[in-house]
């Protein structure tokens, strides 16, 4: 009797100890579930939101949260959250200087504060913090606005500029078969070669002409994410089999929300600094190691330079000095051998290259020429090589971006002649780390058809232009493409770098609040 009352005595504390044991796991799992459901009550706030400025882009002028009836037992809230850069600013006043951060790495950017709650019927608000069976967890989103400096490769129209053949504008200024109906035949258009690689996230407005062959990529091997290719009228001729690779998620191009430019960066020149808007054509020579910009000029009875200190709002803008009587024109072949001082004297144009250290905008009201390799003292001694730190680089031109090539009589020369703009020689593999923006043409290759064939262009960064622009001929003169997307501009925008006239704001990121 003794042992069978003891038996019981232990088999009565084991099971206490295993219904308090599962009692505890049942109320373990109980507030798991409901964090996972405000967890997720968070997340469609900051999808109910995005779904907003689908709607009205605009609609974060409006100052308004949002917040959701509650529904089995969940519910969410959101709110705008100041920018760091406010100081003060009500959002109903001054929505843009109130909400909008204005500078750094986060500039052009807002952040929306989500925060779900489950756990009890009724609710009719999330609580501060976890009470009771209510869970609670908050998140924020930062949105982006989409621009140009998602991708590594933007056209709005994959023809050549009619501007460098001639062409009527009218006829050219349209989408490949745009409501069924083709672009005029005198409208040339560029394709995608075997040699050509787009390695990062791309973008066309228009339909895209591809070699049918799987040596064509397009997005970056085993990116994670991976990298979006957006063609939004599709491509030709239809391969088959012989598709061009997509390292995208779905293995295929896909369409996005179409991206104009605007018309030119005039709107930049309202934000330059005392000393740092130049007049006239100009040779700018950077010098990264020692935080300094060479600039040569023309004064009218002979070459001015001087030396000045990187500008403080990292923006530096050249504009015409009088009438311009120099136009651009792939017509007029071999011009950067001649003496054309007088026409270009007048005119806004930039010769850059050199190092940088420090984020800069270099914008002109008519063309920047890239007369050198250009890139960031991280990669000094290794071209080629992935940059490190914060430094970035933009290059704007309302009409072109060009890569420096003397050519005549169909050889590569070694220099120009009448101008020291004209001194450099060509590059037969030049690298060029930036963001380059045409707002109303092209980035392009001076004389590109002539000369004998030369190495890649490198360009790391991204690349926006109104037209696609010639850079060589296929098999023969000029150079293959090499553009690869430098991730860092995901963050760390130049200063100033000008956005699309249409566009939408993106999630760029999602972290949790503190203690959220």
């Amino acid at each position: 009797m003794i042992i069978a009352i003891g038996v019981m005595f232990v088999t009565s504390l084991l099971l206490v100890a295993a219904f308090t044991a599962a009692n505890g796991d049942i109320n373990l799992s109980r507030a798991s579930v409901y964090q996972q459901q405000a967890y997720y009550a968070a997340l469609s706030g900051v999808q109910e939101y995005e779904y907003k400025l689908e709607e009205n882009a605009d609609y974060w002028e409006t100052c308004n949260g949002l917040s959701s009836t509650e529904e089995s037992g969940e519910r969410y809230e959101v709110s705008l959250l100041s920018a760091e850069t406010a100081k003060g600013a009500e959002c109903k006043a001054n929505p843009s200087e109130a909400i909008i951060e204005s500078s750094g790495s986060a500039s052009n950017t807002f952040r929306i504060l989500s925060t779900g709650c489950a756990g009890k019927s009724g609710l009719t608000s999330c609580p501060a913090k976890n009470e009771g069976n209510v869970e609670v967890r908050s998140i924020v989103a930062t949105f982006k606005v989409t621009g140009f400096l998602n991708y590594v490769y933007f056209t709005q129209y994959e023809d050549v500029d009619p501007a460098l053949n001639g062409t009527k504008t009218s006829n050219c200024e349209k989408y490949y078969e745009e409501k069924g109906a083709k672009r005029s035949a005198e409208c040339e258009t560029l394709i995608f070669a075997k040699e050509d690689s787009v390695n990062g996230p791309m973008h066309t407005d228009d339909a895209a002409n591809v070699t049918c062959s799987k040596e064509v990529t397009f997005g970056r091997n085993g990116h994670s994410p991976a990298d979006s290719v957006e063609i939004n009228g599709g491509t030709w001729p239809s391969c088959g089999s012989s598709e061009p690779t997509y390292y995208t998620e779905s293995k295929t191009f896909s369409k996005g929300i179409e991206l104009i430019p605007p018309e030119s960066d005039e709107s930049l020149s309202s934000y330059v600094e005392p000393g740092y808007r130049i007049k006239g054509a100009v040779k700018i020579f950077l010098s990264g190691t020692n935080g300094q910009i060479g600039i040569t000029t023309y004064e009218g009875t002979g070459y001015k330079q001087e030396v000045k200190s990187w500008p403080a709002n990292g923006l530096l803008y050249v504009e015409n000095n009088g009438a311009c009587a120099f136009k651009f024109s792939l017509s007029e072949n071999d011009y950067v051998t001649k003496a054309k001082v007088k026409e270009e004297e007048k005119c806004a144009t930039a010769y850059v290259e050199g190092s940088y250290a420090q984020s800069l905008t270099i914008a002109s009201a008519g063309n920047v020429i890239l007369s050198g390799n250009v890139y960031p003292t991280s990669v000094s001694g290794k071209l080629g090589s992935k940059p490190t730190g914060a430094a970035t680089l933009g290059l704007i031109a309302t009409e072109y971006v060009r890569v420096y090539h003397p050519c005549t009589g169909g050889t590569n020369q070694k220099a120009g002649a009448g101008s020291p703009y004209y001194e450099n020689e060509y590059i037969n593999e030049p690298f060029i780390y930036a963001a380059i923006l045409s707002t109303s043409h092209s980035f392009v290759v001076d004389d590109f058809n002539c000369g004998a064939k030369m190495g890649k262009l490198n360009v790391y960064g991204a690349i926006a232009q109104k037209f696609r622009g010639p850079v060589g001929v296929v098999g023969g003169a000029g150079y293959a493409k090499e553009y690869t997307y430098d991730q860092r501009l995901v963050t760390e925008e130049p200063p100033y770098f000008l956005p699309p006239l249409k566009s939408g704001w993106k999630v760029s990121r999602v972290t949790s609040a503190k203690a959220g």
